[in-house]
């Protein structure tokens, strides 16, 4: 049951609430004007405040109309009704006589919330500034804009008798959580940032553009989550046309023009912008809250909400409209102009007829699949006249397949183009679609050896071309040979190609920061995590400042993750994650994909009940649309933090979906998959079995270098009992810096010394790392080799992470530790029953139920009948 037909949750802006309701409660207030466009949820705010100060204060609304805004008292006319003839017809008389009746009434001030105050009459303005002045009642006015409101109010702001709150627009947090209790089922981060992105984060275009994509079917359920399709939205529907006619309405012939220049073209520069428009129309749409403009050098503007350019794009748009779009769509290829602005005023110019060259068909497509455009590139391609067909045309069609996920049909497209390609291709072409034959080649089980064949070739061809021509190819060989030893776990090859490519260079273009970021994340794997890390933050810092592509900054967000993971700076690597599913405009590290990432290490940090929150929607958003083959790891770590919430039917549906065989996928996605899957069958079935493989998996990694990643396994292996490798562990640790290393070496150290004081101390350190899975590990080994000599204060510390680091299936596992009666009796003894009456119901003495009280609390390493109390309490 949703409530999409309905009234919409209030959800995100309790701290709004609050803080006006906080000036309120302060002694002397006079009120508060709160300021934003329509749709923010103004008037929600106002009552909910009005609601949370109702024991203190009485309430009055008035709202101003556009039928009395210019009769005198009109907004007061429920005040003065009671007033003689004499009193209301002179002005200071009325003034009295208010301020009299708010000043002796009941001796509860009068909180005035106003509304529509564009609306109010000259003198009800007058009258209330000087009630508010005066101190007979507080006001709380919303409007649009301090500019539309009487100047009596704008002066009660400027002069400090008013306190100003701008209400922003939903964060994308904010509309994923509105979305999610309004549709009554999980959304999955890629379908809210749509509808965030089409809404400008305003909870009434939200509203209308949700329902728009649930009566289109764009937006559906799976799996019991909100997912969209693998395809651009359709646009709004009737509802949002209606809502919206009255605003385009209202609007004078160039200011809509301007508007449907932007629904159509998306962001322009304002240079562009302003070749087709006045500056005033710029500044009163602006002022209106329809546009947006950056505040870069060369800013851009923008439709502040994509639900309006939907209705605007679905009209019949106005002559000066279409005037000023051919204007504009002929400086589409201008290097100021975004990729998307570009395709789009393309395509508005097919749809009026245009016919555009094979040539700049092909231009088109190759930047809509670079810049990630859906449906854009299926346009252009879908234009060119069969028989016209060129290598460049179908290599953007294989490319499309590609990006989509489609590994099989790409590569069909690939041997096709290469079958019928001939020496007369252009080097370029030839070269393109050799590289992407590499880059499908090592994904398919089979064709993997092709991928260096291809790159021999190219680079056969390229060394013996002509130098000039060939540069920037070759730095695009040499990368794509680096990843393909990435993809392949060849980090040593990678390390020696790498350090040739760069060989006497020194330049800080997007291939050298490509090359230096896979260099800094084999590095982190092969044991010096905080050598690559600190490379790969470098680089990832420089991209940012220096306005590299968005592609390029997202390529050096996710391998400063991965370094962030191994290094075990997992606290920065969670914040790195939600920064990214904050970005709606990502193209690969944003969406699902920073959700999934976010949930992958939750997960491994043990952290199981919020993990399950960003995986769950996750993976039903990756059975519809898994581009980047993110859904077997995802489904492995799903499985495990079932495991640890004690749900193994859940936890075993997830390790039967995970499917490696339809493709092959790089190393490091392989390992992780069996490091969850192992964990998880820990947990299901024999640990000793599983135990062994992690033992032997160690050992694997660890020959081959990969000293980063084997401590991971070995650890693990550690934690759950084989405390023989200990020592093994220690060793391989000392041999890697990071601060995981550290973590898994003072581990390694306590544990053979049999210290509880310091394996306290590291899963103390551990806990402050975020890991509960190494923490509550290690604590419970602590409370294990305490002896009777010890500091007691040692089980307590302990015995607190544990708690903190409880999951139910860790709570069960430290129970079944219990006989049936142990357990029986520590059940009765958590409800608070006496010993006598234990005794009585389980036909035993007093005295033995005091035996198995102290049995139970030494078995689980407690010190109090709280403790257990805490423990059994919880479950049944």
């Amino acid at each position: 049951m949703t409530v999409v037909d309905g009234r919409w949750p209030f959800v995100g802006r309790n701290a709004e609430v609050s803080e006006v309701a906080r000036i309120f409660s302060e002694e002397g207030a006079s009120g508060v004007v709160l300021i934003g466009a329509s749709g923010l949820g103004k008037t929600l705010i106002a009552q909910r405040v009005i609601s949370a100060v109702s024991s203190q204060y009485d309430h009055l609304y008035l709202r101003g109309s556009s039928t009395h805004a210019t009769t005198p008292y009109g907004a007061l006319n429920v005040l003065i009704a009671e007033l003689d003839e004499a009193t209301a017809a002179c002005p200071l008389l009325v003034l009295t006589a208010l301020q009299r009746r708010f000043e002796t009434q009941g001796g509860r001030p009068t909180l005035m919330h106003i509304d529509g105050v564009r609306n109010i009459d000259e003198l009800s303005a007058t009258v209330i500034a000087h009630l508010a002045r005066v101190g007979a009642v507080r006001l709380l006015i919303t409007c649009e804009e301090i500019l539309d409101a009487p100047g009596e109010f704008f002066d009660l702001w400027k002069d400090g008798v008013l306190k100003r709150l701008d209400l922003e627009p939903l964060s994308p947090d904010a509309a994923m959580e509105m979305l999610a209790t309004a549709l009554g089922a999980p959304v999955s981060r890629s379908a809210s940032q749509e509808l965030w992105l089409a809404s400008g984060g305003n909870p009434r275009y939200l509203q209308l553009a949700a329902k728009a994509d649930v009566a289109s079917g764009h937006l559906f359920l799976l799996d019991g989550v909100w997912v969209s399709r693998d395809s651009p939205r359709l646009g709004s529907g009737r509802s949002d046309t209606d809502w919206t006619a009255g605003k385009l309405a209202a609007l004078d012939g160039e200011d809509r023009a301007l508007l449907e220049v932007l629904a159509v073209a998306g962001h322009l520069p304002v240079a562009v912008v302003l070749q087709v428009a006045a500056p005033e129309s710029l500044d009163r749409l602006q002022q209106e809250g329809l546009l947006g403009i950056g505040p870069e050098d060369r800013p851009m503007v923008g439709l502040a909400y994509q639900v309006l350019a939907d209705v605007v794009r679905a009209q019949l748009l106005s002559g000066a409209g279409r005037r000023a779009l051919e204007v504009v769509a002929q400086l589409r290829h201008e290097p100021s102009i975004p990729a998307a602005s570009c395709t789009a005023l393309a395509q508005w110019t097919m749809d009026q007829g245009a016919t555009l060259e094979v040539d700049e068909l092909t231009l088109l497509a190759r930047l809509a699949n670079d810049h990630r455009i859906d449906g854009a590139a299926e346009r252009f391609l879908r234009a060119v006249p069969p028989g016209r067909e060129t290598c460049s045309t179908e290599t953007e069609r294989a490319r499309r397949l590609w990006l989509d996920g489609r590994t099989g049909a790409a590569l069909d497209a690939v041997d096709a183009i290469i079958a019928a390609s001939s020496e007369d291709t252009p080097l370029p072409d030839w070269v393109e679609i050799r590289l992407l034959a590499a880059r499908l080649s090592i994904r398919t089980h089979g064709r993997e050896q092709d991928a260096a064949a291809h790159l021999r070739d190219v680079r056969g061809r390229l060394v013996s071309a002509d130098a000039h021509a060939v540069g920037e190819l070759l730095d695009r060989t040499d990368l794509l040979r680096l990843e393909l030893d990435f993809f392949e776990g060849e980090l040593e090859a990678l390390r020696e190609h790498g350090a040739a490519v760069l060989s006497g260079r020194s330049d800080e273009s997007a291939w050298s920061a490509g090359v230096r970021g896979l260099l800094g994340v084999a590095q982190a794997m092969t044991g010096s995590p905080e050598a690559g890390l600190s490379a790969v933050r470098t680089i990832a810092a420089r991209l940012e400042t220096s306005g590299a592509g968005t592609l390029d900054q997202e390529a050096a967000s996710v391998r400063l993750f991965g370094a962030l993971l191994v290094s075990g700076r997992w606290g920065e690597g969670l914040a790195l994650a939600r920064a990214r599913s904050n970005q709606p405009g990502a193209l690969v590290f944003g969406g699902s994909s920073a959700e999934f990432a976010e949930g992958l290490l939750l997960a491994f940090l043990g952290r199981s009940r919020k993990a399950l929150v960003k995986l769950t929607p996750a993976i039903s958003q990756f059975r519809m649309r898994d581009r980047h083959g993110l859904l077997p790891l995802a489904e492995a770590a799903a499985a495990y933090a079932h495991a640890l919430e004690n749900d193994a039917e859940t936890a075993e549906d997830h390790l039967r979906a995970i499917d490696l065989s339809s493709q092959r996928y790089p190393w490091h996605l392989r390992e992780a998959v069996q490091y969850f899957t192992l964990l998880t069958e820990a947990w299901l079935d024999t640990p000793e079995v599983v135990v062994t493989e992690f033992v032997e998996r160690a050992a694997d990694l660890g020959s081959r270098g990969y000293r980063g990643v084997e401590l991971f396994f070995l650890s693990q292996a550690v934690q759950l009992g084989r405390h023989d490798v200990a020592e093994s562990l220690a060793a391989s640790a000392s041999a890697t810096d990071g601060h995981f290393a550290r973590l898994v070496e003072s581990f390694a150290k306590a544990l053979s010394s049999q210290d509880p004081r310091a394996l306290k101390e590291v899963a103390r350190a551990a806990l402050d790392s975020d890991n509960y899975t190494l923490a509550g590990d290690i604590a419970a080994l602590s409370v294990q080799h305490l002896g009777p000599a010890d500091d007691p204060m040692i089980r307590v510390h302990a015995e607190q992470i544990l708690r903190r680091t409880s999951t139910p299936a860790r709570r069960h596992v430290r129970r079944k530790l219990l006989s049936e009666r142990e357990r029986a009796i520590a059940r009765l003894v958590a409800q608070g029953v006496a010993n006598k009456d234990i005794a009585q119901q389980e036909h035993i003495s007093p005295r033995t139920v005091e035996g198995h009280v102290h049995q139970v609390m030494t078995k689980l390493g407690l010190s109090s009948r709280k403790q257990l109390s805490l423990i059994f309490g919880q479950q049944p």
